[in-house]
């Protein structure tokens, strides 16, 4: 990405990193390779690690842009302290986040720029495309499908893989991540909801897109049906909570039927689709989550031993 003329509108790209350097790297290369027009952009690299691994990375990068990069370290293992120490040095006119693990495509940058001015938006989201390997089994298309909308539909909430913001908002809106998310996750859904609930505009913009490996790791049944658990447990802490008493109870039992109907489906569906077999069980751990939220204290810590995987 070159120097760009001074009446440039600036986006400070904030990226929350936690020892992923190649992946790193083929970000920030996407990032260099921006194709813009009068959008310029900083971008903010906050370590996660105590240990700064990614700070040589950053350092060398430096060399190959005509654009500012900031490098900043939070110590404590937390996403969502990490991603307010990168609200801490938003300058520019916008912000964006997007996740260590992916690449932006060439008009990314540009799309959601324009889709902010085009719709008055505080808040824009774009897709975040998961590539899925050769070998992948046949039920993972369904796990990790990327729902999809028409660029410029107003939306609640969303996802900090993908996502840029108008920086007084930070100023209007006294919000900001809220650790008690930091290793459990849902902390950037949780962040965007209560902008919505604040009065921010929230659309989504299809063209800009973002794209991100699944790992083989992430490739079983365990961690599908995990993820399904903890993002139900999210949805309770985030959604249900505000609930009138009524309607939880309804909520409540509604649930529960659901569960009970899922599992009596499931070996059924199991003899006749596996992958609709796999889906299911995907939402019955979504529901169990959602349940369980109603008796613990605490969410499941997915992020409490490794971050990222």
């Amino acid at each position: 990405m070159n120097a760009v003329p001074r009446d440039s509108v600036f986006v400070d790209v904030c990226i929350a990193t936690y020892k992923r350097p190649a992946m790193l790297a083929t970000l920030l290369l996407s990032l260099l390779h921006q194709r813009v027009n009068r959008v310029g952009m900083r971008i903010v690299v906050i370590d996660n690690d105590a240990e700064m691994s990614a700070k040589r990375l950053v350092d060398d990068f430096r060399s190959q842009t005509a654009s500012e990069i900031v490098y900043d370290v939070e110590p404590r293992q937390n996403i969502a302290l990490a991603r307010n120490r990168a609200l801490s040095h938003v300058r520019s006119r916008y912000f964006a986040f997007i996740d260590d693990d992916e690449a932006a495509s060439e008009t990314w940058l540009q799309s959601l720029v324009d889709c902010a001015a085009r719709y008055q938006a505080d808040v824009v989201f774009g897709p975040v495309l998961r590539a899925l390997p050769d070998d992948a089994p046949a039920w993972a298309s369904d796990c990790f499908r990327v729902d999809r909308l028409e660029t410029g539909r107003e939306v609640e909430f969303g996802g900090a893989g993908n996502v840029l913001l108008r920086s007084d908002i930070l100023r209007r809106v006294a919000v900001r991540f809220d650790a008690a998310f930091g290793l459990t996750g849902g902390e950037d859904t949780d962040f965007f909801y209560r902008l919505h609930l604040s009065g921010c505009k929230l659309v989504w913009c299809d063209e800009a897109l973002a794209s991100e490996p699944v790992a083989p790791s992430r490739l079983t049944l365990q961690w599908v049906r995990r993820r399904g658990f903890r993002g139900g447990q999210t949805y309770n802490r985030i959604f249900v909570r505000r609930y009138t008493r009524l309607r939880k109870i309804r909520w409540f039992l509604v649930k529960t039927a659901h569960l009970a109907g899922g599992l009596v489906a499931a070996p059924v569906l199991r003899l006749l689709s596996y992958p609709s077999y796999v889906a299911l069980t995907v939402r019955i751990a979504a529901a169990t989550g959602q349940l369980s939220a109603c008796f613990l204290e605490r969410g499941f810590e997915e992020y409490s031993a490794k971050r990222y995987r």
